[in-house]
C-alpha cells in the first residue's frame, strides 16, 4: 500500500501534529510545505514531495516565485497544489505591502513605490502604470497603460492624457519597472518623461513624478531633476 497522505505517516512524523507539539517556528521547511501540499503522489508522501520540491527550487523564495506552468511540470503537482502555492505567495506579498489606499494623499515618492510595488513584483516584462491625482494630491485611479517596454514603438503618451482627462485629474504620476533591477533612467525614459511633462503643462495637468521601480528599490526622476515640478518632495530611495 502506498503512503501518499500525511495521515499515512506515523503520528509522531505528521507535520500538523508536530505543529501542535513543538510550535510552528520549530518546524522544518519541508514540514511547513508538506502541510500546504496536503498530499504527495503515487508512492510518495507529502513530506517526500516537499523535500523534492525544495531540492529542485532551492528555497521558499524561488518556489513561491515560480509560475503555475513551472509548478505543474513538477511530478505529482497538479493545478490544485500549484494554485495553493501561488495563493500562499499572494498572502505573503499582501502581508508585506504597506497599503496606500485610493483617496489617500501621496506625500513623497516612497508612498508611490509602496502603493504600486505589488504590480511589478518578479515581473520579467516592463509595465507602465498611470496614477491620476486630484487637486489635493489624492489618488483618483491607477491604470495600466502599457506592457513590454517604454519606447515610442510600444507606448503612446496620448493614452496617458486620455485617461487623465477622463478622470478629471489635475496631476499625474507615471510608474514603470525595470526587470533587470537597475532603476537608473534610460535615454527613452528621460526623453518620454520630458515630452509628457511638456504636454501636461499645455493641458494644465502637471507631471508630479516618474518613478522607476524594481522589486526592492525605486528611483524618482523628479529627485534627479530630470524634469521640472514642485508637487512632491525631492526624496527617493528607501
Amino acid at each position: 500500500m502506498y503512503k501518499n497522505t500525511l495521515k499515512d505517516l506515523d503520528i509522531k512524523e505528521r507535520p500538523r501534529e508536530r505543529f501542535n507539539l513543538i510550535g510552528q517556528e520549530n518546524l522544518l521547511d519541508i514540514e511547513l510545505l508538506a502541510i500546504i501540499l496536503g498530499s504527495g503522489g503515487k508512492g510518495v508522501t507529502a513530506i517526500d514531495l516537499a523535500r523534492q520540491m525544495l531540492n529542485k527550487f532551492g528555497n521558499f523564495y524561488n518556489l513561491l516565485s515560480a509560475d503555475i506552468e513551472q509548478l505543474i511540470k513538477f511530478q505529482n503537482v497538479g493545478y490544485v497544489k500549484a494554485i495553493t502555492i501561488k495563493a500562499v505567495n499572494e498572502i505573503c506579498l499582501r502581508a508585506n505591502i504597506k497599503e496606500v489606499h485610493e483617496n489617500q494623499s501621496i506625500k513623497n515618492p516612497k508612498d508611490i513605490f509602496e502603493y504600486t510595488k505589488k504590480e511589478f513584483y518578479k515581473l520579467k516584462k516592463e509595465k507602465l502604470y498611470l496614477l491620476c491625482l486630484n487637486s489635493r494630491n489624492k489618488i483618483i485611479s491607477k491604470d495600466l497603460i502599457s506592457i513590454g517596454g517604454i519606447s515610442e514603438t510600444t507606448f503612446d503618451p496620448r493614452e496617458i492624457f486620455r485617461q487623465a482627462l477622463l478622470k478629471f485629474a489635475t496631476s499625474i504620476v507615471i510608474v514603470h519597472n525595470h526587470p533587470s533591477g537597475d532603476t537608473n533612467p534610460s535615454t527613452d525614459d528621460i526623453l518620454l518623461t520630458g515630452k509628457i511633462a511638456e504636454v501636461g503643462s499645455w493641458l494644465g495637468i502637471s507631471l508630479v513624478d516618474h518613478i522607476i521601480v524594481s522589486d526592492e528599490s525605486f528611483t524618482s526622476m523628479k529627485a534627479l531633476s530630470l524634469f521640472v515640478t514642485n508637487k512632491l518632495e525631492e526624496k527617493g530611495g528607501d
